[in-house]
């Protein structure tokens, strides 16, 4: 007897999105190690890990808000209301471990803020996070009078710059949110409520899922992990501006998506939004490498996006397919 389900596997939208994720990854780092005799030196390639670490931290808790059926996209605000606070709260030497507790409390009130309009006052979700995004970028850049303000900070130094061996402390963070990510998403009762809450909601309600409870704690999570990312990159940048986060929320929203998650939700992976960040990573890396202006980068975002938003369409249409 032949195998009916054989041809079905090259229609099913889960293969062809990780199978098209690893080509396309392929193909940019032949490309890129074509152009450039650098690319394939391991210094090159552990400082794109380490580089791609604040959008990979916040990519893992947006991809499970996403596939729920929530969406944030005030995450470039939380960064900078948080990086511009951490700036000023050293700069009136407040300690660094209290500076840090304050700014992560920041990204927890944001995310509780985005849960209370979302969740309990059901207003939609790009609304919602629209409103706090304009209120936090603009409390941001009250708060810094537009300014960049110089952080230098023993501390956030030896957290983003330290290296064991060869490899950057930045890494091992990125490999350990990843972990832990894929095994919630894979073994846990409620990394199967994600997907779930975000497939039939009402299916979930009348199966007795805590429907308000895991939605409140992802926008939560998501709001922390954004101001974890601000306190990065002021180490990173040992600078603190109320511009930082303008570029990540669009990075985050296309590692997602292209990663695999529908913005209707109930589809998506840690693995996916893992290669997804790996490609946005190398296509960093690889337009510094060939002397490209960061606009290049964001041209080339903007296009990502819409091709992976035209994609999730087209997989939606082959799911519908009897």
């Amino acid at each position: 007897m032949s195998d009916v389900s054989a041809p079905r596997r090259w229609t099913d939208p889960g293969f062809l999105q990780s199978q098209g994720l690893l080509l396309i990854l392929a193909g940019l780092m032949i490309f890129f190690s074509l152009k450039s005799p650098f690319f394939w030196a391991t210094s090159n390639l552990l400082n794109v890990a380490a580089s791609s670490t604040v959008l990979a931290i916040m990519a893992a808790p947006q991809t499970f808000l996403i596939v729920s059926g929530g969406f944030d996209v005030s995450v470039g605000a939380t960064i900078a209301i948080s990086t511009v606070s951490l700036g000023l709260l050293l700069a009136a030497g407040v300690p660094m471990a209290a500076a840090i507790v304050v700014v992560l409390f920041i990204g927890l009130a944001v995310g509780a803020a985005n849960a209370t309009l979302v969740v309990l006052l059901r207003v939609n979700p790009l609304i919602a996070t629209l409103g706090t995004m304009s209120i936090f970028t603009g409390l941001a850049h009250f708060l810094s009078s537009g300014q960049t303000e110089v952080v230098r900070n023993d501390f956030l130094r030896w957290i983003t710059k330290t290296q064991v061996g060869p490899v950057s402390v930045l890494v091992f963070m990125f490999i350990g949110v990843y972990a832990i990510s894929i095994v919630l998403e894979r073994t846990t009762v409620l990394g199967r409520w994600f997907y779930a809450i975000g497939g039939n909601a009402e299916a979930a309600r009348l199966a007795g899922l805590p429907i308000r409870r895991v939605q409140y704690s992802l926008y939560i999570a998501s709001g922390l992990s954004a101001s974890v990312g601000g306190v990065l990159l002021t180490g990173i940048l040992q600078s603190a501006s109320p511009r930082v986060g303008d570029t990540f929320l669009l990075s985050v929203v296309t590692a997602v998506i292209l990663g695999g998650a529908s913005l209707t939700g109930g589809r998506g992976s840690i693995i996916g939004t893992l290669l997804a960040v790996a490609i946005l990573g190398v296509l960093q890396n690889g337009f510094s490498l060939l002397l490209l202006p960061s606009s290049v980068q964001t041209i080339a975002l903007g296009i990502a996006l819409i091709v992976a938003v035209v994609f999730d369409g087209m997989l939606r249409r082959i799911e519908r397919r009897p």
